[in-house]
């Protein structure tokens, strides 16, 4: 039998050991791995740094922090804004970020970069911000939109990544297109809509072009779509739907809405969106609200229902949220905590995940002990590592769990566990 390493992580208000007060202990229960039914391929987990980006560079302690939210999260994807045109320091901050990186986690990352909004002179309502949606003409009763104009901005936001040795391994075009926001933003819809009421382009267009242009690259980037604010409405499948979907790598959006951000395992919205073209990647690429322990239930919906192969957090950094919350990094004074950073109670949850599930694993089918306690396990390509996680979802009860992979022999394991 071959050996394996189990890493055993358990998050929840009481969990598998009793408490004081009216807590009640059942027996033993055994869970099996069964590496035999195996589900998606993980891509990895993530973050975005974007509108605190100079907070980080400034700050005195930052090297300390790039361990932090590199190495110790072991993260594997860098979500980094596209401000090509209006903020050209910006690509100095990822610069920096991409080399800090690599440096901590002694390896590249992955970064994704997304548009919250192409340069006025690209915009209908000639501003960065407050919607509007890309500039037009109208002649002879067509509108026409300035889809080959975006496309040359993105290959040419491109070129100055690459000068700074940054080479994207996915591009969003546009961040919740679906969104009038009053920051930087620019109005998609599934496709072209030209009403007496709205004149907005189709994201489906502006896929194209972007895609057709970018394929004279030597390094394509993979592109993702379409970001939407969250998976209710069915808006993925309606903007997905109006694609031509051999162009996306990956089915991205975010969980603002069709979700229950207090209890997320009551919701269905997971499973429907996961059942919607699951040949395509299913990414979840921005959330951040709620407490800590919802969060879970959100990466166990994300994996288990949706069958998502990456995750990504909103906030890595910020100040007063993210997983690191950062003091003023010009006024030491002002920190309230000694170390100018604190790691949030949201991040020992993300880490319950990250830390532990790498590229390239499989999930695979793991035995539930109990309807209150959510489970989840995954194994390493080469099958001598296996991740097993537990949620416990009640506030009184503990379960204990016996583990078991039939067909190897568990050489060592290794038990983090995370509560309030």
């Amino acid at each position: 039998m071959k050996k394996i390493t189990v890493f055993i992580l358990l998050t929840g208000c009481l969990l598998w050991w009793p408490f004081a007060g009216s807590s009640q202990t059942y027996p033993y229960t055994t869970v099996t791995l069964s590496t035999s039914e195996q589900y998606q391929t993980i891509t990895g987990f993530g973050a975005s740094l974007a509108f605190y980006e100079g907070w980080l560079t400034a700050h005195p302690k930052k090297s300390e922090i790039y361990d932090v939210i590199f190495k110790e999260l072991s993260l594997d994807i860098l979500r980094v804004r596209n401000a090509y045109g209006y903020d050209n320091t910006m690509v100095g901050r990822v610069k920096e970020f991409n080399q800090a990186a690599k440096t901590s986690l002694g390896k590249p990352i992955d970064i994704m970069v997304t548009s919250w909004g192409p340069p006025a002179y690209l915009k209908s309502n000639n501003s960065q911000s407050n919607g509007g949606t890309l500039k037009y003409t109208v002649s002879g009763g067509k509108v026409n939109f300035q889809y080959a104009e975006f496309a040359r901005w993105w290959n040419q936001s491109l070129d100055n990544y690459n000068a700074n040795g940054i080479y994207p391994t996915y591009v969003s075009i546009q961040n919740e297109p679906d969104f009038l926001a009053t920051y930087e933003s620019c109005l998609l819809k599934p496709s072209e809509t030209v009403s007496a009421t709205d004149t907005i382009a189709g994201y489906n267009k502006a896929l194209d072009a972007v895609y057709d242009t970018l394929q004279l690259r030597s390094k394509i980037p993979l592109l993702l779509g379409p970001e939407c604010v969250g998976i209710g409405y069915n808006n993925v499948e309606n903007y997905v739907n109006a694609l031509n979907t051999s162009k996306l790598y990956g089915i991205a959006h975010h969980l603002y809405h069709g979700t229950n951000e207090t209890d997320p395992f009551v919701s269905t919205d997971f499973a429907k969106v996961g059942g919607f073209k699951p040949q395509i990647p299913h990414f979840q690429t921005e959330y951040s609200r709620g407490d800590w322990f919802p969060l879970a239930g959100m990466l166990y919906k994300s994996f288990n229902d949706e069958n998502a192969v990456a995750y990504l957090f909103w906030d890595l950094i910020w100040d007063n949220g993210g997983l690191v919350d950062l003091d003023f990094p010009w006024d030491s004074n002002r920190w309230s905590n000694p170390k100018g950073y604190t790691r949030n109670k949201h991040y020992f949850v993300f880490k319950q995940f990250s830390a532990w599930v790498h590229p390239g694993w499989k999930r695979i089918k793991v035995s539930t002990p109990s309807i209150m306690v959510k489970t989840l396990a995954f194994i390493s390509a080469d099958k001598d590592s296996a991740t097993f996680i537990a949620i416990n979802t009640s506030a009184t009860n503990t379960y204990p769990v016996k583990v078991t992979i039939p067909g190897f022999n568990i050489d060592q394991s290794v038990t983090t566990r995370t509560s309030a």
